[in-house]
């Protein structure tokens, strides 16, 4: 267990402050609650934005910035191959014909 730099209260998981370093309870790990030294450095960061406005061709973010739709221009490919209509449509006629195969050469079913 480390304790805060401001409070010496005991903390099993500290915070480390990006700015000046120290190590702060879950009360004092933001750079005003524990009076900072480069509290500026803190200041000139932009704040997170909490909501979203979804548009025409992506996100964009309330404080700044813009989170393209990586879904929105991504190209539409066909499956090489036999689609699966088809591949059931055949399993179901050869089972059609088997059974057909089996009445005709006289075999009683239960």
């Amino acid at each position: 267990m480390s304790r805060c730099d401001h409070c010496g209260k005991e903390t099993a998981l500290p915070f480390t402050c990006q700015h000046c370093g120290g190590k702060f309870c879950e009360e004092h790990r933001l750079p005003p609650n524990h009076n900072c030294v480069n509290i500026s450095s803190w200041n000139a960061k932009p704040r997170p934005s909490v909501s979203l406005n979804y548009g025409k061709g992506g996100v964009t973010v309330t404080g700044g910035g813009f989170i393209p739709d990586p879904r929105r221009n991504a190209k539409k490919t066909r499956a090489e191959g036999l689609p699966w209509l088809k591949i059931m449509a055949g399993i179901v006629a050869l089972i059609l014909l088997g059974l057909a195969l089996l009445v005709m050469i006289g075999y009683r079913f239960g």
